[in-house]
Order: C-alpha cells, then sequence, then structure tokens
C-alpha cells in the first residue's frame, strides 16, 4: 500500500512538472511581438550580402538678401563600388574607387573627400552621427554672373582651397513602429509587407566649419555681386528639434517606394571672418534643417535591390542678410542576396 501511495505521489510530481513546462512554452509561444506580422517581415537571422554603388557629394552657398545671386559651390567626388554586409544589428560597407568608373565629369574639376557614418536601426528610435571632410569645389551657376563664360572656358572654375568639415549627430522617435519598418526602408533587413507610415520627432545637433585659404575670388563680376567675395572662414554649432512623416508605399507585394522629409528649427550660434574685415562676426540666431529621403526598390525572399537618395540640408544664420546653406547629399545603388547561414553558438550569449 505504502508503495503505490509514494508511485502516485511520484506521478502528481511529475505531473505537475510537466505542466509547470507546458505552461512555460506557452507563455513564450504566446508573447506578442514588437511588431505586427501582417505589416512586417524580418529577416534578420539572415546574412544580407550586397553589391553596392555610392556616390557622396557635397555643397555650399553664400547667400545674401542684397544680392541678385548666391555663390553655389559644389564638389565632383567620384562614384565607388564595393560590398555591404548586413546581419542583425550590425552594417558593414566597403567602397572603392575604380579607373574608368568614376562617372565624374572632367571639367567640374576634383574633390577630395573623407567620410565617416555610424548609425543605430530600432523599431522605435533612430540614431545616425557622421563625419564628413571635402576639399575643392567649383562654381556651379558661373553663368549667372558671366553669361559667356563657355564661350572662351571649358572648364567650370574650380576652387582648390575651399573646405568644409561637418559633425552631425540626429536621433528621432518613430511613433508607429508596430505597423512600419524604419529598417525596411533603409537596409532591407526587414520587409514592409502593406503599405504604412509614421511621425517621426526627435533632436540634432551639428557642428560645421568652412573655410578657405584665399579669397574666393575670381574676377571683377564677383567682386560686385557683393555675396562673401572675401569670406575668409565660418563655423557654427546648431542643435534643436525635429519632426517629420516617413512612408513606404508597397505595391505588387515586393515592390516598394518609400519617402521621408524631417525638418528641423536650432539655435544657431556662429563665428565669421573677412579677409577685408579686422572685426569677427559673431551671431546668435535662428538655423534650419531639412533631410530628405527617396527610395525605391525590391524586397523578395532572397534577392533585394534598388535606389536609394538622402538629402541633409543645413541653413545658418537663417534670420541674418547673409547666410550660408550647405546640403550633403548620398546616392547608393545596391542588388543583395540573404543567405541562411546559422550564428555560432557563442553569439547566442549575446542574444545574436
Amino acid at each position: 500500500m505504502k508503495r503505490k501511495l509514494i508511485l502516485v505521489v511520484i506521478l502528481c510530481f511529475a505531473s505537475s512538472f510537466q505542466l509547470l513546462a507546458v505552461e512555460k512554452d506557452s507563455v513564450v509561444q504566446l508573447k506578442p511581438l514588437k511588431y505586427d506580422t501582417n505589416y512586417i517581415k524580418s529577416y534578420r537571422d539572415l546574412v544580407h550580402i550586397a553589391f553596392v554603388g555610392v556616390n557622396k557629394q557635397t555643397g555650399v552657398t553664400f547667400a545674401n538678401v542684397n544680392s541678385t545671386y548666391d555663390l553655389n559651390f559644389a564638389t565632383n567626388n567620384p562614384f565607388g563600388f564595393g560590398m555591404s554586409v548586413d546581419y542583425k544589428w550590425v552594417t558593414l560597407e566597403y567602397t572603392k574607387t575604380f579607373g574608368g568608373l568614376e562617372l565624374r565629369t572632367a571639367k567640374k574639376g576634383e574633390s577630395d573627400a573623407f567620410s565617416f557614418r555610424f548609425g543605430l536601426t530600432g523599431r522605435r528610435l533612430r540614431m545616425n552621427f557622421f563625419v564628413r571632410s571635402t576639399t575643392g569645389f567649383y562654381l556651379k551657376n558661373i553663368e549667372d554672373y558671366d553669361p559667356d563664360w563657355f564661350d572662351h572656358n571649358t572648364r567650370y572654375p574650380h576652387f582648390d582651397s575651399l573646405s568644409n568639415v561637418t559633425l552631425a549627430l540626429s536621433v528621432y522617435y518613430t511613433f508607429n513602429h508596430k505597423k512600419y519598418s524604419n529598417t525596411a526602408a533603409l537596409w532591407q533587413i526587414d520587409q514592409q509587407k502593406k503599405s504604412a507610415g509614421s511621425f517621426v520627432l526627435g533632436f540634432l545637433t551639428n557642428l560645421e566649419g568652412i573655410s578657405t585659404t584665399k579669397p574666393l575670388m575670381l574676377n571683377d563680376t564677383l567682386l560686385t555681386g557683393n555675396v562673401h567675395p572675401h569670406f575668409r572662414e565660418g563655423a557654427s554649432i546648431k542643435i534643436g528639434l525635429s519632426g517629420g512623416y516617413m512612408h513606404t508605399f508597397v505595391f505588387l507585394k515586393r515592390f516598394y517606394i518609400h519617402g521621408a522629409i524631417i525638418q528641423g528649427f536650432l539655435y544657431s550660434r556662429g563665428v565669421t571672418d573677412f579677409y577685408n574685415q579686422q572685426e569677427t562676426r559673431i551671431y546668435n540666431s535662428m538655423g534650419i534643417s531639412l533631410y530628405s529621403r527617396l527610395t525605391a526598390g525590391y524586397n523578395g525572399n532572397r534577392f533585394y535591390g534598388g535606389i536609394f537618395f538622402v538629402s541633409d540640408g543645413f541653413i545658418d544664420d537663417a534670420l541674418g542678410d547673409a547666410y550660408a546653406v550647405t546640403a550633403y547629399n548620398y546616392f547608393r545603388m545596391y542588388i543583395g542576396y540573404r543567405f541562411p547561414i546559422k550564428s555560432p553558438k557563442w553569439m547566442h550569449k549575446f542574444g545574436l
């Protein structure tokens, strides 16, 4: 009798543990995802490898409300080609310029550039930090000042000494993060299955310097332009809030078009020096930023590809008579494949 009682007790305990295990598994399985699977599909567990082509250009405009024309300078950076690897939250990309494939217009001169970008893209938050240094600009609107310029010249006027250095940090929150995937619009680690969008809100800060070792003088025409013919150097810091809207339109299940626009209003403090003035101009004013993004592509189970364009612009001392505008344009085209490679066991300890 005692043996039967002991056996019953053991069976009861075993059944209890089994029920607890089943209940625990049920809780894990029923744990809600951080996104709506009707709108978003994740490919984060796959390794993404893509061939990419990248081009980055910088524009600097010196403007004056008392002048008829502005001075519009632009770079002529080459096109680079390479590869990118995406896995989980890690994105690595390397590009190199190849002879004959620079896609650079010879009559615009040459520009030297260095850039570094670091970003984190979550379902709620997006953080982006970049450093960019560029030297060598051509005068894009020379015909405003000299309509007959190309009747006597084959190249744009080029200023080797003009340079720009910028550090920028932006962070914004995505409100509709359960139905809209910012990652799908940026890196294709996710797929946007149905059309959706979201308002975003955040802050940004920008530290910028523009300088030239020689006055930006070309001829008497530019000297009478009353813009910034004697500009030497300027530095500014801007910080403030930004907000906007993003939307991805999905059609034929796998194709998409995405657009985004974020406007920022910033406190701007800057210093400007001129060659023909001994005094330094210091100002506290309002700055403006405008971020725009346009992408289009195909996002399949294995293959993906598309084009990606971003323009990041900043206006310094927007309330002043004389102000500077800088624009950073980034163009990327890519075609990639997803590899179902399992992560090694040691990565599981870090949740990878």
